[in-house]
Protein backbone atom coordinates (compact mmCIF):
# COMPACT_ATOMS: atom_id res chain seq x y z
CA UNK A 1 0.00 0.00 0.00
CA UNK A 2 2.63 2.81 0.66
CA UNK A 3 4.66 2.37 -2.29
CA UNK A 4 1.62 2.55 -4.05
CA UNK A 5 0.67 5.86 -2.37
CA UNK A 6 4.17 7.15 -2.88
CA UNK A 7 3.89 5.95 -6.34
CA UNK A 8 0.95 8.03 -7.16
CA UNK A 9 2.58 11.00 -5.25
CA UNK A 10 5.01 10.56 -7.58
CA UNK A 11 3.20 10.16 -10.27
CA UNK A 12 0.87 12.96 -9.57
CA UNK A 13 4.13 15.26 -9.87
CA UNK A 14 5.16 13.95 -13.11
CA UNK A 15 2.17 12.97 -15.11
CA UNK A 16 1.52 16.22 -16.64
CA UNK A 17 1.40 17.78 -20.75
CA UNK A 18 4.63 18.90 -20.62
CA UNK A 19 3.76 22.57 -22.28
CA UNK A 20 6.35 25.42 -21.16
CA UNK A 21 6.52 27.51 -18.43
CA UNK A 22 4.44 30.74 -17.85
CA UNK A 23 0.81 29.38 -18.83
CA UNK A 24 -2.86 30.54 -16.77
CA UNK A 25 -3.77 29.36 -14.07
CA UNK A 26 -6.23 26.25 -15.28
CA UNK A 27 -10.08 26.07 -14.20
CA UNK A 28 -11.23 22.93 -15.06
CA UNK A 29 -15.20 22.96 -15.76
CA UNK A 30 -14.82 26.98 -14.44
CA UNK A 31 -17.40 29.10 -12.35
CA UNK A 32 -17.26 26.77 -9.44
CA UNK A 33 -17.81 27.78 -5.84
CA UNK A 34 -17.87 25.98 -2.93
CA UNK A 35 -21.08 24.35 -2.60
CA UNK A 36 -22.84 25.87 -5.47
CA UNK A 37 -21.41 23.67 -8.38
CA UNK A 38 -23.87 22.66 -10.81
CA UNK A 39 -23.92 18.78 -11.70
CA UNK A 40 -22.79 17.30 -14.96
CA UNK A 41 -23.32 14.21 -15.76
CA UNK A 42 -20.01 12.03 -16.23
CA UNK A 43 -19.64 8.24 -17.88
CA UNK A 44 -19.55 6.06 -15.39
CA UNK A 45 -15.40 5.07 -14.09
CA UNK A 46 -14.86 1.72 -13.49
CA UNK A 47 -13.55 1.59 -9.41
CA UNK A 48 -11.07 -1.20 -9.21
CA UNK A 49 -9.36 -2.59 -6.18
CA UNK A 50 -6.35 -0.39 -7.19
CA UNK A 51 -5.86 3.30 -5.71
CA UNK A 52 -3.67 4.47 -8.39
CA UNK A 53 -5.86 3.14 -11.25
CA UNK A 54 -8.44 4.73 -9.88
CA UNK A 55 -6.58 8.03 -9.47
CA UNK A 56 -5.60 7.68 -13.02
CA UNK A 57 -9.15 7.42 -14.20
CA UNK A 58 -10.53 10.29 -11.98
CA UNK A 59 -8.18 12.30 -13.12
CA UNK A 60 -8.81 11.51 -17.05
CA UNK A 61 -12.45 11.87 -16.34
CA UNK A 62 -11.93 15.19 -14.83
CA UNK A 63 -9.66 16.64 -17.08
CA UNK A 64 -11.21 14.81 -20.58
CA UNK A 65 -14.18 17.78 -21.43
CA UNK A 66 -11.68 20.61 -21.18
CA UNK A 67 -9.06 21.98 -23.10
CA UNK A 68 -6.22 21.41 -20.45
CA UNK A 69 -2.54 22.69 -20.99
CA UNK A 70 -1.17 21.99 -17.40
CA UNK A 71 -2.50 20.21 -14.79
CA UNK A 72 -1.86 18.24 -11.78
CA UNK A 73 -3.95 16.20 -9.21
CA UNK A 74 -2.97 14.99 -5.87
CA UNK A 75 -4.91 11.13 -4.77
CA UNK A 76 -2.45 11.59 -1.77
CA UNK A 77 -4.90 14.90 -0.91
CA UNK A 78 -7.92 13.24 -1.85
CA UNK A 79 -7.50 9.85 -0.42
CA UNK A 80 -6.64 11.63 3.09
CA UNK A 81 -10.22 14.05 2.62
CA UNK A 82 -11.70 11.06 1.58
CA UNK A 83 -10.49 8.85 4.77
CA UNK A 84 -11.55 10.71 6.98
CA UNK A 85 -15.34 11.05 5.80
CA UNK A 86 -14.75 7.04 5.73
CA UNK A 87 -13.75 7.03 9.19
CA UNK A 88 -17.79 8.18 9.56
CA UNK A 89 -19.65 6.22 6.95
CA UNK A 90 -21.62 3.54 7.21
CA UNK A 91 -23.40 0.43 5.37
CA UNK A 92 -22.89 0.82 1.62
CA UNK A 93 -21.53 4.09 1.62
CA UNK A 94 -18.43 3.09 3.25
CA UNK A 95 -18.16 0.02 1.37
CA UNK A 96 -18.31 2.44 -1.99
CA UNK A 97 -15.43 4.85 -0.35
CA UNK A 98 -13.17 1.53 0.87
CA UNK A 99 -13.75 0.50 -2.47
CA UNK A 100 -12.30 4.11 -4.38
CA UNK A 101 -9.49 4.09 -1.50
CA UNK A 102 -8.62 0.07 -1.79
CA UNK A 103 -8.65 -0.68 1.40
CA UNK A 104 -11.53 -1.38 4.30
CA UNK A 105 -8.99 0.69 6.76
CA UNK A 106 -7.50 4.02 5.26
CA UNK A 107 -7.17 5.57 8.87
CA UNK A 108 -4.32 3.17 10.18
CA UNK A 109 -2.42 3.59 7.27
CA UNK A 110 -2.77 7.46 7.16
CA UNK A 111 -1.50 7.13 11.24
CA UNK A 112 1.70 5.54 9.85
CA UNK A 113 2.26 7.08 6.65
CA UNK A 114 2.01 10.49 8.44
CA UNK A 115 4.73 9.22 10.61
CA UNK A 116 6.64 7.98 8.36
CA UNK A 117 6.69 11.18 6.17
CA UNK A 118 7.25 13.35 9.26
CA UNK A 119 10.47 10.82 10.34
CA UNK A 120 12.10 10.40 6.81
CA UNK A 121 10.80 12.73 4.73
CA UNK A 122 11.58 16.13 6.27
CA UNK A 123 15.22 18.03 7.78
CA UNK A 124 17.95 19.35 5.77
CA UNK A 125 20.16 17.52 3.18
CA UNK A 126 23.16 20.06 3.67
CA UNK A 127 22.48 23.19 2.84
CA UNK A 128 19.04 22.72 1.55
CA UNK A 129 15.59 22.12 3.59
CA UNK A 130 13.15 19.38 2.49
CA UNK A 131 9.41 18.98 3.21
CA UNK A 132 6.74 16.23 2.90
CA UNK A 133 4.24 17.86 5.18
CA UNK A 134 0.43 16.31 5.65
CA UNK A 135 -2.09 18.19 7.57
CA UNK A 136 -6.02 17.28 8.28
CA UNK A 137 -8.51 19.16 9.71
CA UNK A 138 -12.00 19.29 10.84
CA UNK A 139 -14.13 22.34 10.27
CA UNK A 140 -17.47 21.44 12.41
CA UNK A 141 -20.84 24.24 13.01
CA UNK A 142 -20.65 24.25 16.91
CA UNK A 143 -24.38 23.48 16.88
CA UNK A 144 -24.48 20.55 14.71
CA UNK A 145 -24.43 17.16 16.70
CA UNK A 146 -21.36 15.54 15.91
CA UNK A 147 -20.15 12.94 17.53
CA UNK A 148 -17.44 12.82 19.73
CA UNK A 149 -16.22 9.61 18.64
CA UNK A 150 -15.92 10.69 15.60
CA UNK A 151 -14.06 13.59 16.12
CA UNK A 152 -11.61 11.49 18.54
CA UNK A 153 -11.19 9.13 15.81
CA UNK A 154 -9.86 11.61 13.15
CA UNK A 155 -7.48 13.69 15.46
CA UNK A 156 -5.73 10.08 16.63
CA UNK A 157 -5.65 8.85 12.98
CA UNK A 158 -5.07 11.90 11.00
CA UNK A 159 -3.88 13.95 12.95
CA UNK A 160 -6.77 16.22 12.60
CA UNK A 161 -7.13 19.87 14.00
CA UNK A 162 -10.76 20.11 14.95
CA UNK A 163 -12.59 23.42 14.93
CA UNK A 164 -16.04 24.10 16.19
CA UNK A 165 -17.09 27.55 14.33
CA UNK A 166 -20.17 29.48 14.04
CA UNK A 167 -21.07 28.20 10.70
CA UNK A 168 -23.61 31.27 10.48
CA UNK A 169 -20.77 33.77 10.11
CA UNK A 170 -19.74 32.45 6.74
CA UNK A 171 -17.30 35.16 5.78
CA UNK A 172 -15.15 34.58 9.58
CA UNK A 173 -15.28 30.29 8.64
CA UNK A 174 -14.01 30.87 4.93
CA UNK A 175 -11.11 33.36 6.20
CA UNK A 176 -10.47 30.81 9.03
CA UNK A 177 -9.95 28.02 6.71
CA UNK A 178 -8.10 29.90 3.91
CA UNK A 179 -5.31 31.18 6.41
CA UNK A 180 -5.00 27.72 7.48
CA UNK A 181 -4.77 26.05 3.89
CA UNK A 182 -2.27 28.86 3.13
CA UNK A 183 -0.19 28.34 6.33
CA UNK A 184 0.39 24.80 5.98
CA UNK A 185 1.01 24.85 1.95
CA UNK A 186 3.81 27.59 3.02
CA UNK A 187 1.51 30.33 1.34
CA UNK A 188 1.44 28.44 -2.06
CA UNK A 189 -2.45 28.05 -1.59
CA UNK A 190 -3.45 31.28 -0.48
CA UNK A 191 -7.06 30.85 -0.86
CA UNK A 192 -9.23 27.58 -0.52
CA UNK A 193 -12.64 28.48 -0.75
CA UNK A 194 -14.39 31.68 -2.25
CA UNK A 195 -17.63 30.71 -0.18
CA UNK A 196 -19.73 28.29 1.66
CA UNK A 197 -23.35 27.10 1.33
CA UNK A 198 -26.15 28.29 4.15
CA UNK A 199 -26.48 24.66 4.59
CA UNK A 200 -23.02 23.29 5.10
CA UNK A 201 -22.51 22.62 8.55
CA UNK A 202 -18.51 21.16 8.21
CA UNK A 203 -15.50 21.28 6.18
CA UNK A 204 -12.44 18.16 6.19
CA UNK A 205 -9.60 19.76 5.05
CA UNK A 206 -5.91 17.99 3.70
CA UNK A 207 -3.18 19.53 2.67
CA UNK A 208 0.26 18.14 1.23
CA UNK A 209 3.11 20.46 1.04
CA UNK A 210 6.31 19.07 -0.88
CA UNK A 211 9.93 21.14 -1.04
CA UNK A 212 12.80 19.30 -1.79
CA UNK A 213 16.16 19.91 -4.21
CA UNK A 214 17.38 17.83 -6.83
CA UNK A 215 20.33 15.56 -5.81
CA UNK A 216 21.48 16.52 -8.71
CA UNK A 217 21.02 20.17 -10.09
CA UNK A 218 19.82 20.06 -13.38
CA UNK A 219 22.20 22.30 -16.13
CA UNK A 220 20.41 24.95 -17.49
CA UNK A 221 20.69 27.28 -20.53
CA UNK A 222 18.19 30.36 -21.02
CA UNK A 223 20.26 30.76 -24.00
CA UNK A 224 20.11 27.25 -25.19
CA UNK A 225 17.17 26.98 -27.09
CA UNK A 226 15.24 23.98 -28.04
CA UNK A 227 12.26 23.08 -30.13
CA UNK A 228 9.26 22.07 -28.51
CA UNK A 229 6.39 20.22 -30.84
CA UNK A 230 2.78 21.06 -29.60
CA UNK A 231 0.13 18.35 -30.45
CA UNK A 232 -1.23 20.69 -33.55
CA UNK A 233 2.61 20.08 -34.92
CA UNK A 234 3.58 23.50 -34.66
CA UNK A 235 6.29 24.38 -33.02
CA UNK A 236 7.99 26.75 -30.29
CA UNK A 237 11.83 27.63 -29.12
CA UNK A 238 12.53 27.32 -25.48
CA UNK A 239 15.07 26.47 -23.01
CA UNK A 240 14.93 23.13 -21.53
CA UNK A 241 16.88 21.90 -18.22
CA UNK A 242 19.11 18.56 -19.56
CA UNK A 243 20.95 15.90 -17.04
CA UNK A 244 21.61 12.37 -17.74
CA UNK A 245 22.02 9.00 -15.13
CA UNK A 246 19.00 7.57 -13.33
CA UNK A 247 16.07 4.28 -14.00
CA UNK A 248 14.71 3.79 -17.41
CA UNK A 249 11.39 2.87 -18.03
CA UNK A 250 9.24 1.60 -21.17
CA UNK A 251 6.60 0.05 -22.33
CA UNK A 252 4.02 -0.18 -25.28
CA UNK A 253 2.87 3.26 -24.59
CA UNK A 254 5.55 5.34 -23.00
CA UNK A 255 9.19 5.73 -22.36
CA UNK A 256 10.22 7.66 -18.64
CA UNK A 257 13.13 8.30 -16.82
CA UNK A 258 13.27 8.96 -13.25
CA UNK A 259 15.35 12.08 -10.88
CA UNK A 260 15.49 11.89 -7.20
CA UNK A 261 14.95 14.10 -4.96
CA UNK A 262 16.88 14.62 -1.44
CA UNK A 263 14.81 13.79 0.77
CA UNK A 264 13.68 10.16 -1.13
CA UNK A 265 11.20 10.87 -3.70
CA UNK A 266 11.75 11.13 -7.19
CA UNK A 267 10.29 12.51 -10.08
CA UNK A 268 9.48 10.66 -12.72
CA UNK A 269 9.04 12.31 -16.67
CA UNK A 270 6.91 10.10 -19.08
CA UNK A 271 6.91 10.68 -22.65
CA UNK A 272 3.91 8.77 -24.81
CA UNK A 273 5.05 6.94 -27.36
CA UNK A 274 2.23 8.79 -29.52
CA UNK A 275 2.30 12.57 -30.48
CA UNK A 276 -1.83 12.70 -30.25
CA UNK A 277 -3.48 13.39 -27.34
CA UNK A 278 -3.36 10.85 -24.49
CA UNK A 279 -5.15 10.00 -21.42
CA UNK A 280 -2.82 8.99 -18.07
CA UNK A 281 -4.50 5.64 -18.10
CA UNK A 282 -3.61 4.73 -22.16
CA UNK A 283 -0.13 5.47 -21.12
CA UNK A 284 -0.41 2.07 -18.63
CA UNK A 285 1.03 3.35 -15.69
CA UNK A 286 1.17 0.32 -13.38
CA UNK A 287 3.29 -1.64 -15.75
CA UNK A 288 5.12 1.23 -16.76
CA UNK A 289 5.96 1.81 -13.14
CA UNK A 290 7.41 -2.14 -13.05
CA UNK A 291 9.41 -1.46 -16.01
CA UNK A 292 12.42 0.24 -14.10
CA UNK A 293 15.54 -0.43 -14.98
CA UNK A 294 19.00 0.66 -14.23
CA UNK A 295 20.70 -1.14 -17.76
CA UNK A 296 21.21 1.90 -19.54
CA UNK A 297 22.60 5.45 -19.72
CA UNK A 298 19.93 7.80 -19.78
CA UNK A 299 19.72 11.58 -21.24
CA UNK A 300 16.59 13.64 -20.16
CA UNK A 301 15.36 16.82 -21.15
CA UNK A 302 12.51 18.81 -19.86
CA UNK A 303 11.00 22.40 -19.27
CA UNK A 304 10.74 24.25 -15.85
CA UNK A 305 7.60 24.28 -14.92
CA UNK A 306 5.07 26.59 -13.35
CA UNK A 307 1.04 26.68 -12.80
CA UNK A 308 -1.86 25.73 -10.53
CA UNK A 309 -4.47 23.90 -11.07
CA UNK A 310 -8.27 24.06 -9.73
CA UNK A 311 -10.16 20.71 -9.88
CA UNK A 312 -14.04 20.57 -8.82
CA UNK A 313 -13.75 16.40 -7.92
CA UNK A 314 -17.72 15.97 -7.30
CA UNK A 315 -18.90 15.19 -10.80
CA UNK A 316 -15.87 12.54 -11.00
CA UNK A 317 -16.53 10.95 -7.50
CA UNK A 318 -19.96 10.42 -8.73
CA UNK A 319 -18.90 8.87 -11.84
CA UNK A 320 -16.64 7.08 -9.68
CA UNK A 321 -19.43 5.15 -7.46
CA UNK A 322 -19.84 7.15 -4.67
CA UNK A 323 -22.59 9.42 -5.91
CA UNK A 324 -24.81 7.95 -3.09
CA UNK A 325 -22.49 9.98 -0.88
CA UNK A 326 -24.26 13.31 -2.76
CA UNK A 327 -27.59 12.72 -2.19
CA UNK A 328 -29.05 13.27 1.41
CA UNK A 329 -31.35 10.16 1.32
CA UNK A 330 -28.62 7.91 0.47
CA UNK A 331 -25.64 9.14 2.50
CA UNK A 332 -25.10 7.42 5.57
CA UNK A 333 -22.40 9.51 7.62
CA UNK A 334 -24.07 8.11 11.04
CA UNK A 335 -20.50 7.50 12.36
CA UNK A 336 -20.27 11.24 12.39
CA UNK A 337 -23.75 12.23 13.42
CA UNK A 338 -27.42 11.28 14.04
CA UNK A 339 -28.81 13.83 11.97
CA UNK A 340 -28.83 13.96 7.98
CA UNK A 341 -25.26 14.65 6.64
CA UNK A 342 -24.51 14.53 3.24
CA UNK A 343 -21.36 16.02 0.42
CA UNK A 344 -22.40 18.95 -1.25
CA UNK A 345 -19.16 19.23 -2.83
CA UNK A 346 -15.40 18.25 -3.35
CA UNK A 347 -12.67 20.65 -4.45
CA UNK A 348 -8.74 20.48 -4.82
CA UNK A 349 -6.24 23.25 -5.90
CA UNK A 350 -2.97 22.30 -7.04
CA UNK A 351 0.45 24.30 -7.67
CA UNK A 352 3.53 23.63 -8.97
CA UNK A 353 6.72 25.40 -9.24
CA UNK A 354 9.79 23.50 -10.80
CA UNK A 355 13.22 24.44 -11.95
CA UNK A 356 16.65 23.18 -12.18
CA UNK A 357 17.27 23.91 -8.30
CA UNK A 358 14.25 21.97 -6.26
CA UNK A 359 10.73 21.47 -6.64
CA UNK A 360 8.24 22.72 -5.00
CA UNK A 361 4.31 21.55 -4.91
CA UNK A 362 1.46 21.99 -2.57
CA UNK A 363 -2.25 20.56 -2.61
CA UNK A 364 -5.23 21.35 -0.65
CA UNK A 365 -8.73 19.51 -0.91
CA UNK A 366 -12.08 19.84 1.04
CA UNK A 367 -15.14 18.06 1.48
CA UNK A 368 -17.96 19.90 2.01
CA UNK A 369 -21.12 18.46 4.00
CA UNK A 370 -24.10 19.63 4.36
CA UNK A 371 -26.16 18.65 7.37
CA UNK A 372 -30.00 18.62 8.20
CA UNK A 373 -31.89 18.60 11.57
CA UNK A 374 -35.25 19.78 13.35
CA UNK A 375 -34.58 23.61 13.38
CA UNK A 376 -35.88 25.02 16.74
CA UNK A 377 -39.67 26.71 16.42
CA UNK A 378 -38.87 30.43 16.66
CA UNK A 379 -40.79 31.94 19.52
CA UNK A 380 -42.16 35.18 21.26
CA UNK A 381 -39.55 36.35 23.50
CA UNK A 382 -39.90 37.98 26.91
CA UNK A 383 -37.46 39.34 28.95
CA UNK A 384 -37.32 39.26 33.08
CA UNK A 385 -34.61 41.65 34.85
CA UNK A 386 -34.14 41.27 38.26
CA UNK A 387 -33.32 45.09 38.41
CA UNK A 388 -35.89 45.70 41.34
CA UNK A 389 -36.38 43.63 44.66
CA UNK A 390 -37.02 40.44 43.70
CA UNK A 391 -37.69 36.36 45.21
CA UNK A 392 -35.97 33.13 44.53
CA UNK A 393 -35.76 29.57 44.79
CA UNK A 394 -33.32 26.75 45.08
CA UNK A 395 -35.68 24.04 43.50
CA UNK A 396 -35.23 20.16 42.96
CA UNK A 397 -37.80 19.74 40.01
CA UNK A 398 -37.61 15.69 40.06
CA UNK A 399 -38.75 15.56 43.70
CA UNK A 400 -41.13 19.19 43.14
CA UNK A 401 -39.28 20.55 46.24
CA UNK A 402 -37.90 23.84 47.76
CA UNK A 403 -34.46 23.23 48.69
CA UNK A 404 -33.94 26.88 49.39
CA UNK A 405 -36.16 30.32 48.98
CA UNK A 406 -35.58 33.67 49.30
CA UNK A 407 -36.06 37.34 48.99
CA UNK A 408 -33.56 40.58 47.24
CA UNK A 409 -34.77 44.01 48.56
CA UNK A 410 -31.50 45.87 48.53
CA UNK A 411 -28.69 43.88 47.25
Amino acid sequence: MKKRIIAAITAALSLLSLTACGEQPVNVSGGMVAGKHERTLMSPIEVTTDNVLNSVRLFDAVTASEELHNGMFSPLSLNMALGMLAEGAEGSTKEALDKYLGTDDYGTFAESYMKLAKENYNGKSGKDDNYFEIANSFWGDGAFPFKEDYKNAVKQKFGAEICNMDFGETDKVVGEVNRWVSDKTHKMIPKLLEDIAPETVAILVNTVYFESAWVEEWDYNADSKDTFTLFDGSTKELALMRSSGGAYFENDKATAFNYRYKNGLEFIGILPKETSEFTLEGLDIPSLLESRSYEYDVSERMPKLTFDTNLPLADALCAAGLSELFDADTADLSGMSEAELWISDVLQKTRLELDEHKTKAAAATAVMLNGGMAMPEQRERKEVFLDRPFAFLIYDPAQELIVFMGKVTKP
